[in-house]
């Protein structure tokens, strides 16, 4: 183990920028050694067009009675490597570094096929591009077909640059368009791009809404769905990878399915919005953004030519308020997306007319490229990220480390694990004891019924000094039994003898610390020595 390491974030995390287009990013730092100063810088990763600023060394506020230091550092959006380092006094302890952390736009996607790229496409091998630019991010993770709302528990966050083949968090089927997407946000506004997809192919607007209002509703179209789904993907990535990294807006592609079932328009605008309500109240931002892609091209069951229908269309724009904002189904901070029926041809769609390929997904992603312009970077209102779960760590033992979330009554959960990406559960207490080398983290929810993780946080090898020390009766210096950690001082060690305590140093015998706070008596017999830097009696006079 290094002697100081950086424990969050971890490589490839992205968090929203505000519209000054800064972003205060979380920093969880661990150290096996005691130390008094920790200074922490950013550095803006290399690339062919120069961006992020670069920091100076900041110096770190820390928690002397604890190996684990909170803090945050502000940075303007860019793509940047972190290094911590830290001194004892004069002396160097450790660097750390962390590679690739950026400040930029998170969105999550939502709708049908078209938005999530479509499974029969995926098993035939058709995928959307990868992304290019290293700053283009998902996880690679599928919350899977048969999984209710209700046993949804999504892993510790994994991100990676979007690969072709890729599922990208929580239920997409590919890149699909995303990955050029990305890309072309990424040259555009020169900021990492995060994405998350929570669509489902074939679902219409009636399972999403009837999901929405009811986490345990089985709405029907194509298929009857799980229990809370298809929303609950929607709704638990709200929850959860929102409050880890912040949002910027909801892309929504959907309307096909409503095209084969002939959803009028005051139907199908009356869902949407309560769509868009219902994410609004379950995020707990009542200004989240949404982007309405106007798109129905759908081949019905018995006609022969894809169709496009005009009343979804016209309810769409009824929500976005193109046909007017005095419509009764206008709602604000909704955001007009591209208008895909008109992007057709062989080598643009398959053979049914309906899903893109190719050059389509190309021109697809272009399409959300033009529309997500200045105007809506300026005007939409992002989420940022939730604060962190804070957990104190105290001396439990000689060999192991006391773990405690703080305000643990802000928590309607508390789930303790130790595997990395949070799957198992061994305790749901408010404090574990970790013995040497052992890990855990938390997964906490709150009132707004927000997921966290803590990092994963472990005891080292050796605290020695790490921890004060304190008598906890009288007796002999060197019998481990009266100190608070079950050992004997050491010279790092900061030990405080408390009132009415006596100690006693033996003949013969010498007795280390770094700093003495003499509130009881210390008693030396014969030939005794004491090896410190600094004595603090009791009183100016004693």
């Amino acid at each position: 183990m290094a002697q100081i390491k950086i424990r969050y974030p971890e490589s490839r995390f992205v968090f929203q920028r505000n519209n000054n287009n800064q972003a205060e990013v979380p920093v969880v730092l661990q150290f096996d050694k005691p130390v008094q100063k920790i200074e922490i810088q950013a550095i803006a990763r290399s690339m062919s067009t120069p961006q992020g600023t670069s920091t100076d060394w900041i110096t770190v506020q820390k928690n002397s009675q604890s190996n684990t230091c909170y803090t945050k550092i502000t940075l303007s959006g860019g793509w940047y490597d972190l290094v911590v380092r830290a001194f004892d006094g004069l002396t160097f302890i450790g660097i750390d570094t962390l590679k690739r952390v950026g400040v930029g736009e998170v969105f999550i996607v939502a709708g049908q096929s078209n938005a999530t790229g479509d499974n029969e496409l995926r098993n035939q091998n058709i995928f959307g591009p990868s992304a290019t630019d290293d700053r283009v991010e998902t996880i690679n993770y599928f919350n899977g077909e048969s999984t209710t709302y209700g046993a949804t528990k999504y892993p510790y966050p994994v991100i990676s640059q979007i690969d072709s083949t890729f599922r990208l968090a929580p239920f997409g089927n590919s890149a699909w368009c995303w990955g050029v997407l990305g890309d072309s946000l990424a040259k555009k506004l020169n900021v990492p791009i995060l994405f998350f997809n929570a669509g489902w192919s074939g679902s219409g607007i009636s399972s999403w809404v009837s999901s929405a209002e009811d986490s345990t509703a089985t709405p029907s179209e194509f298929i009857t769905y799980p229990r809370g789904l298809p929303y609950g993907n929607l709704r638990s990535s709200l929850r959860f990878y929102t409050a880890q990294f912040g949002l910027r807006a909801i892309l929504w592609h959907q309307g096909e399915t409503d095209n084969l079932y002939q959803t009028d328009r005051d139907t199908y605008g009356k869902k949407l919005k309560r769509l868009i309500e219902k994410s609004r109240e379950h995020s707990n931002a009542p200004n989240l953004a949404w982007v309405v892609a106007r798109a129905t091209r759908f081949r019905g069951l018995s006609i022969q030519a894809s169709r496009v229908w005009q009343p979804v269309i016209d309810a769409q724009n009824d929500v976005l308020g193109i046909n007017g904002q005095g419509q009764a189904n206008y709602l604000p901070n909704t955001f007009i997306g591209p208008a895909t029926d008109s992007l057709i041809g062989p080598s643009i769609r398959t053979i049914d007319s309906v899903h893109f390929q190719g050059k389509g997904i190309v021109k697809l992603a272009q399409a959300w490229n033009m529309y997500l312009d200045s105007h809506f970077f300026s005007t939409s209102t992002p989420i940022l990220s939730t604060a962190l779960p804070l957990i104190g760590s105290t001396c439990a033992s000689i060999t192991s480390l006391k773990f405690t979330l703080s305000n643990p009554t802000l928590y309607s959960m508390i789930e303790w694990s130790n595997d990395p990406l949070a799957k198992q559960v061994f305790s749901k207490n408010t404090s574990v004891n970790l013995s040497q080398n052992q890990f855990a983290r938390v997964r906490v929810k709150d009132a707004q019924d927000r997921e966290l993780f803590s990092p994963l946080l472990y005891t080292p090898n050796n605290f020695a000094g790490l921890y004060p020390l304190e008598s906890i009766q009288s007796g002999y210096w060197h019998d481990t039994g009266i100190w608070s950690c079950g050992r004997i001082p050491t010279a790092l060690d900061e030990v405080t003898i408390l009132k009415n305590h006596e100690v006693v140093v033996g003949t013969g015998l010498s007795a280390q610390f770094k700093k003495l706070n003499l509130l009881g008596n210390l008693y030396l017999f014969g030939d005794t020595h004491l090896f410190s830097n600094k004595v603090v009696p009791k009183s100016p006079k004693e």
